[in-house]
Order: C-alpha cells, then structure tokens, then sequence
C-alpha cells in the first residue's frame, strides 16, 4: 500500500486516509482515437503468473523508512521458513529506493542496503519461494507537485504528506523536476537491473512503481514505463516484469496503461472493495462494539465476481492477445483490517481468493505482519488469525508462534531515526481498489 499515510512504529498509519480523492491532474483527452494494438502472445508470462499462485507480502520491511522502523522487520530467515512451509509460493517485496539513494546524479543506491537485500532475497530462494520485488513509497517524486496553497510549496514533501491536500483540487505534478525524478527513476532501475541481472528469471520479478499517484500523473507513469522498460531489459532480456496500474493500483487504472509489446509482463491489480469494510480497522483504530461486518449475501459475492470479471475484460480489450487466456493478471495487494471482525475478514478473503483463481490470477495478501491492521500474524503476540489464514488456502496445522533464533541485524538506512514519519502500507481510494499500508 502507499498514499495513505504514515505510520507509527507500530505500523499504524497516521495522516490523510484512504477515503481522500485519489486524482491526480490528468491531461485532457485530445479526441484522437485510440491506435491499434498488435495483438500480443502473452504464454510466457501467463507461465510464471502460475507459478506465482499463493503469494504474501512482506509490506513495512525495506519500504518503511528502515527495515525495522515500523514493527514488521527486519525479515527473518526463520519467518520465511515458516511461510513458506505453510504453502505460500510467492513474496511480494516492497522496497523504499528512494530512501537509500542520492538525490542528486549519478542518483546512487546505498551498496550496504542492496547486500542486505540479496541476503534476503536468498531466504526466499533457499525455500524455493518466487519474489515480485518493487519500488514503494517514491515520495520524493509522488508528492513534488506545485500547490495552489503557497505555504506547501515551500514545504519538503514529508511535510506535505501530513499538512497539504494532494489531489488535483490542490496540487499538480511538478513539471519543473519531472526530467529530474524521472531520470532519478531510470538511474534506480539500471542499477537494480545490473546487480540484480544473475537472479534466475524463474525466481525473481521486477514490478516497476507501487501505486503511482499525486505527482506521479497516468501520463508520467507511461513515461516512466516507456524509458524504464529498454534500462531492464538490456540487462535482464528474459525477467518478467510487472505493471501496476494508475491510481492507486485500482482496476480502472488497466485502461490508462500503456504496454510495451511484450510477452514477458504482467498486469498487478490491487482490491480492497468496500473501502467502509476493507478499512474500518485502518491504524488500528475502530469500533470494535460495532464493526462493519460483510456477509455472504449473493449481493455481495455478486459484486466481488463482477469486478473481478471487469478486470479480466478490460485487460483482454486494452491488451489484445493471441494465446487464450489474454495477459496475466495478479491482485498485488488484497485485505482486510481487523476491528473485531475476524469472521467477516475471513470470508470476504475466502471470496476474493476464489473470484481471483476463477479467472487466472495470481495473488499476493496484504500483508503477513505488523502493516496497521492487515497482517495475519501478530508479531509481538506470536498469533495467527488462523481462520484467515484457512481462507487464503494455505496450511494452517499447528500454527505457532515463529521463534526467531538471537542475532544482530544491522540496519544500513541512514533515517532509522525517523520512524516518527513511517507508513504502514499505502493504497487509496479507488471505485475497485485500494490499498492498505
């Protein structure tokens, strides 16, 4: 999840919440239509979304300000044992590059930060596990926009975050930095690309930008995707790669992108329908002498069903295909806050897995712990919400607390001191979709 808001050490979020608007100003439309697309055979990429299957995400980790700034890290070899003795095949890994790497040219990633990931990313090779590995939280980027309200244009954008509205009724994208920040996106991406290149293309993934928002427009986003694409695949010519979809990774966002004829991508949709129910436990913090429940009425399953089914028709009309099943699709972010309602999480989460795998998709739950409400383990507590867990379709014998043997982690983020300004996960608003830090 991204725009949100921030979290605490506890990856509660704090600030704007996820019922803001999530627009940004969009260029006006020119009236030309669309041009035509050459259908695409998309097998090989439908090839590894089945592997993908059951996945989880280990959200607050290397996308909080530092790995253990908001609870949920550092990951734990011993975490990824379990999980993947549980059944799940896939870990999405959300990154904060931005917080590592300099700001000014060459734009160059803390080396300390990218070994601490290569360690990582052997846990979950050591357990035969796949990685969807992103980049999250860009503020520096998503919030650099020009304010009609002077006073937040002389803010830096953390404080932007908490005090300025971000939509388009305030803001606009900062065309003055936009060749900045995308060539500081580009320079990101060349180094991950080069030191990421020998990780076998069976095991890892490249998902480009979490959640473009705000300061990063539908256009831009497209830019991005256009520049960024030849980087990756110079380096990395048989890497899948995974698009998120503008804003606020929602499924109307699959007709805004625009793809590189490619038959190695992958479409990531995030849902969190309805916003009232998915979110009411946001932070943390609701009512839990009275919480929104979601039952199983055929309303609601109906609306579930529908919207993944949009999803799929939408994709195969933006992305013509020649192989049968069209370009792949994996909800990258789905879930639930608790507010005393395990019971209704469980079931929805039940239906959104089924509405999921009826149509192809892969999936990935948000998230497995300490993420403001969302996580399926309690960390401190060593608790399982164990009929969540049951839902998701993985193995729930003998559920226990994770005993992680005594070890020193050090940290190589230089903002440890600053877990005052985290965020647990981020996704907005969004007629289908959402996220939740």
């Amino acid at each position: 999840m991204s725009g949100c808001g921030d979290s605490d050490s506890n990856g509660n979020i704090v600030g704007p919440s996820k019922t803001e608007s999530s627009s940004s100003a969009e260029p006006a439309s020119s009236g030309e239509p669309e041009p035509e697309v050459t259908p695409v055979d998309y097998s090989k990429a439908v090839a590894m979304n089945k592997k993908l299957g059951k996945g989880i995400n280990f959200g607050n980790t290397f996308d909080a300000t530092c790995e253990t700034c908001w609870g949920a890290g550092p990951v734990e070899k011993e975490q990824v044992d379990y999980v993947a003795k549980m059944g799940f095949q896939t870990a999405r890994l959300p990154v904060r590059w931005d917080e590592e790497t300099s700001q000014e040219a060459p734009y160059t990633i803390n080396p300390a930060y990218i070994s601490r990931i290569k360690e990582v990313l052997g846990y979950f090779k050591a357990n035969n596990m796949r990685v969807m590995m992103n980049m999250h939280h860009h503020d520096s980027f998503i919030y650099d926009m020009v304010y009609s309200n002077e006073a937040c244009n002389s803010k830096n954008y953390n404080q932007r975050k908490s005090s300025c509205g971000n939509d388009s009724k305030y803001a606009t994208p900062n065309q003055d930095n936009l060749e900045k920040n995308l060539t500081r996106v580009d320079s990101i991406w060349a180094q991950i690309s080069r030191e990421f290149k020998d990780y076998d293309n069976d095991f890892l993934l490249f998902e480009l930008f979490n959640e473009p928002v705000y300061g990063v427009s539908s256009e831009i986003y497209n830019e991005m995707i256009k520049r960024t694409y030849p980087i990756i695949r110079a380096t990395n010519p048989g890497r899948t790669l995974v698009y998120n979809t503008y804003p606020w990774g929602g499924l109307s966002g699959i007709k805004k992108l625009e793809l590189p004829q490619d038959g190695n991508v992958i479409i990531d949709v995030h849902y969190y329908e309805p916003q009232n129910f998915t979110h009411q436990g946001h932070n943390n913090q609701c009512d839990p002498s009275n919480p929104i429940v979601w039952d199983d009425s055929k309303a609601n399953k109906d609306k579930i069903t529908s919207d993944f089914a949009t999803m799929r028709q939408s994709a195969d009309e933006r992305f013509p295909a020649t192989n049968p099943e069209g370009i792949p699709i994996t909800i990258g972010e789905f879930g639930v806050s608790t507010c005393n309602n395990v019971a209704s999480k469980a079931l929805w989460t039940k239906y959104v897995v089924a509405a999921a795998e009826a149509q192809g998709m892969s999936w990935q739950y948000w998230a497995f712990t300490s993420v403001g409400g969302f996580e399926v383990y309690q960390k401190k507590a060593g608790t399982w919400e164990v009929p969540v867990v049951a839902a998701l379709g993985v193995d729930t014998t003998g559920l226990a607390k994770i005993e992680i043997a005594p070890k020193v982690i050090e940290t190589s983020s230089s903002s440890e001191a600053e877990s005052t300004e985290s965020s647990s996960s981020e996704s907005a608003e969004e007629s289908s979709s959402a996220a939740a830090d």
